[in-house]
């Protein structure tokens, strides 16, 4: 390897792997329950709970963003840890239910964000 080459090298790990590095990491680490809503009908129209179950899952299905709704109303915005999607996925199907969502919570733009690393039914 060429001595030129092998600096470039050096050059990139040095100055690009801490930036990916913070651009990939979280916020603070976070324990949330709350029920799983759909954001195109709870923000709409409030809509929410074991009655709008069906539309809900339906809504995930077809893309809709998927929030937390805690239970002091809070409500987060749920993504998936590019690292892990299964999680996220996980928390999809389970539209309308009462779970506990374990990640990183952050702030941008005025919106509070959840990544999904782990979650399950209460």
């Amino acid at each position: 390897m060429s001595k030129t080459r092998l600096v470039g090298i050096i050059l990139f790990a040095g100055l690009f792997l801490p930036i990916l590095t913070l651009a990939h990491s979280g916020g603070e680490a976070v324990t949330v329950s709350g029920e799983v809503v759909d954001l195109a009908c709870f923000v709409a129209h409030a809509a929410k709970g074991p009655d709008h179950q069906k539309c809900a899952l339906k809504c995930a299905q077809m893309g809709q963003p998927m929030g937390l709704l805690s239970a002091d109303g809070k409500l987060y915005l749920l993504v998936a840890d590019h690292t892990d999607p299964a999680p996220y996925n996980k928390a999809r199907s389970m539209a309308a239910d009462q779970v506990e969502i374990k990640g990183d919570v952050s702030e941008k733009s005025g919106m509070t964000i959840l990544t999904v690393d782990e979650v399950k039914k209460r």
